[in-house]
């Protein structure tokens, strides 16, 4: 099969077909040789969810999710088209019937006369079966396979990508799987302007003639990004080219953003291209997350050891200079293997951002090997260590070529003597000060004049909104909460997760809103930080449609009241809210605009607070973690919850939740009407006394 017959496969797997259906979540592939090409792809050219591949006299169709192979031994009427044209160009025309290859052991099991394999990558096969079957495809064979890599890492906890046999397989016949998940439509259609491409060797030969191509810069760079390595028969020289020859068009700083789309696309490729060039500065990178104004004093050799109980970023206390490369050497291991290295905490990924404030992915991330692991970053940052286990485990390392930073750490009974010492003598750009249950990365010119008593007591409140929201919920921390100071973060002003990631301005120390001023918070709090580490705290069970910005507020009302010591700061906010929320019931109190408006909505479960207390809102959450409802609709979630809250309080709340509009199955209605209605007559309720009523 020469190149021009390969590049119609995508032509001839859709011929009479316009789109394949979205299963699942997929995740993405990327083909990288002049033997594979990309079939079908997502919302871009790096959302690759089929790549066919010729190897030897053999044909290969490979999926971005596992439950396709699926299709192909139960032919369902809306694939029929789909599965033919497949069994078409796999049996070169001849007839074929699929097979099942997931129980197998050997190829000794198979006949694999008149077939076609199908192997769920998830069923893991030996060493010795995959050699065979790269054998098998060598000689003419034909093969159907799918893999969801990052289900199966979820699935996996502890391993990695190239501990996943079906990617080492994938590896070997130019294919390489990435634990992404794919932007894509459903159904996926089928664009002939998205393949065009083919592989990304054939990008590599594009970009020789034109370096500036946005598009081709975007699939390259993607590519180098995930494989973490320049790629394969590159000329190091050729991407070098492209970084420095970089117009200030697709250079991000805060005062001049990347807008125009095809200058992204350029700005993400270069990027992604930086990400693989060992001892490259990324141009602009003074803008963020910054540079040395002199060459500041390296240090190699120096001993890190790490002790891990969760899956967590651990700072190793150093970082890494902007184009210089370290070098790691593992002296020794316990506990579960899995480690992977970090440079820089900002992870946020801004591909998909309207505009660049600094360059889109400026996180390094590697799997440690058992020996020796080199890497570059051409941004800079804090070096992290993270096990992907929840185990507890160990790593002992040598560290070349880093920088000390400042870093603080409450558990250190040395810790003032140590950060005296680093605040003098850490040239590091970034400081990682940590609590029991939270940790902060924030420019180190922020935190290096505070007192080590100063940064006690800010460092004992943030540990306290931790605690706050886990003893609402009946929980207990397994991992310290992070928050990280960001020039862009990647959604919104500020987002939660791990890391919860905030805009830069909390980090300065002459703002009132520093967030290291203790007489601020102690006094006032924060709001929005207290309501992202909400978020991270929130439960499917009790969180349906139109409530993700609400429920996250119960543990900010309760961080509010309780921490900050503002007792009486809920009734102030029922009062400053309630006439907003009046036009509402006014207008009748209709659902759907409750669901739009998180003030409004927020009030019901403001009035359970007064009228019953904290203590039971604890009672409740404990019965849910204590439970673990299977609850699927959004229905089954109301009727849970208000026949939860109304037993624990002994009342029949199904008035108060029919007043604000709730619909509530009559089961639910039923279920309650033997218990009490409760005595609320607030200002609300006094709008429309009539509809409180069950």
């Amino acid at each position: 099969m020469d190149d021009t017959e390969f590049d119609q496969v995508p032509q001839i797997l859709f011929q009479g077909i316009s789109s394949l259906e979205k299963m699942g979540a997929p995740g993405t592939l990327i083909p990288l040789t002049n033997d594979t090409r990309a079939v079908l792809c997502g919302a871009d050219s790096n959302n690759v969810i089929i790549v066919a591949t010729r190897f030897g006299q053999g044909r290969c169709l490979v999926f971005a999710h596992n439950s396709y192979p699926g299709i192909f031994l139960n032919i369902e009427k809306k694939n029929q088209q789909f599965v033919e044209n497949c069994r078409q160009w796999l049996a070169r025309g001849h007839e074929a019937e699929f097979l099942s290859i997931n129980q197998a052991k050997t190829m000794h099991d198979i006949a694999t006369d008149g077939k076609i394999l199908v192997w769920d990558g998830h069923r893991s096969k030996s060493d010795t079966l995959m050699n065979d079957l790269c054998d098998y495809l060598q000689r003419g064979g034909a093969l159907i396979c799918g893999t969801t890599a990052w289900g199966w890492l979820q699935q996996n906890p502890g391993k990695l990508l190239p501990d996943f046999p079906f990617a080492r397989f994938c590896d070997y016949i130019g294919v390489k799987v990435t634990d992404n998940y794919a932007n894509c439509s459903n159904p996926i259609q089928f664009r002939e302007d998205l393949i065009q491409f083919k592989n990304v060797y054939n990008v590599v030969q594009n970009l020789t003639d034109n370096p500036n191509n946005a598009q081709d810069l975007a699939i390259v760079g993607s590519a180098i990004k995930e494989l973490g390595d320049t790629l394969p028969g590159v000329p190091i020289e050729t991407l070098q080219d492209i970084v420095m020859n970089a117009g200030q068009e697709v250079i991000p700083a805060q005062s001049c953003p990347v807008r125009n789309k095809t200058h992204r696309e350029q700005s993400s490729g270069i990027c992604g291209i930086m990400c693989a060039l060992p001892g490259i500065k990324a141009p602009g990178v003074r803008n963020f997350p910054g540079d040395f104004d002199r060459p500041p004093h390296i240090l190699t050799n120096v001993q890190c050891r790490i002790e891990s109980k969760a899956n967590e970023w651990y700072c190793t206390g150093y970082y890494v200079a902007a184009g210089i490369p370290i070098q790691i050497d593992v002296l020794e291991q316990k506990g579960p293997t899995g480690w992977t290295a970090r440079i820089g905490c900002h992870s946020d990924d801004l591909g998909r951002c309207d505009e660049f404030r600094r360059w889109p992915c400026i996180s390094i991330c590697r799997p440690l090997s058992n020996k020796t692991t080199k890497m570059s970053s051409a941004f800079g940052g804090l070096l992290f260590f993270q096990n992907s286990s929840d185990g507890s485990s160990s790593i002992s390392v040598n560290l070349h070529h880093v920088v000390l930073t400042p870093t603080y750490d409450i558990t250190d009974p040395n810790r003032a003597e140590l950060w005296k010492y680093r605040c003098s003598n850490a040239p590091g750009l970034w400081a990682d000060i940590s609590g029991r249950y939270i940790a902060f990365n924030l420019p180190s010119k922020s935190v290096i004049h505070l007192k080590s008593a100063e940064l006690d007591r800010v460092i004992q409140f943030w540990d306290s909104i931790v605690l706050a929201h886990h003893d609402l919920r009946g929980t207990k921390p397994i991992h310290r909460e992070r928050i990280v100071c960001d020039e862009q973060p990647s959604a919104g002003y500020m987002h939660s997760g791990y890391p919860v990631v905030t805009h830069l301005d909390v980090s300065d120390s002459n703002s009132e809103d520093f967030i290291f001023n203790s007489e601020k918070l102690e006094t006032n709090g924060a709001w929005g930080l207290f309501h992202e580490l909400g978020h991270n705290m929130q439960q499917g069970w009790w969180t349906f449609e139109g409530t993700g910005e609400v429920t996250v507020n119960i543990f900010t009302l309760h961080a509010m009241d309780k921490v900050c010591r503002l007792e009486p700061w809920i009734h102030t906010w029922l009062q400053d809210q309630i006439s907003s929320t009046k036009t509402y019931i006014e207008k009748g109190s209709n659902f759907n605009e409750w669901k739009e408006k998180p003030g409004v909505a927020l009030f019901i479960y403001a009035q359970l607070i007064r009228e019953y207390g904290w203590s039971s809102y604890k009672d409740v959450f404990r019965k849910y973690e204590e439970i673990q409802p299977k609850l699927g609709s959004d229905q089954e979630k109301m009727d849970y919850w208000i026949t939860t809250f109304s037993r624990q309080v002994g009342h029949n709340l199904v008035p108060l939740f029919k007043f604000w509009g709730f619909p509530i199955s009559k089961s639910t209605i039923d279920d309650l009407k033997k218990l009490p209605i409760p005595q609320i007559y607030d200002q609300l309720i006094q709008v429309a006394p009539e509809r409180y009523s069950v």
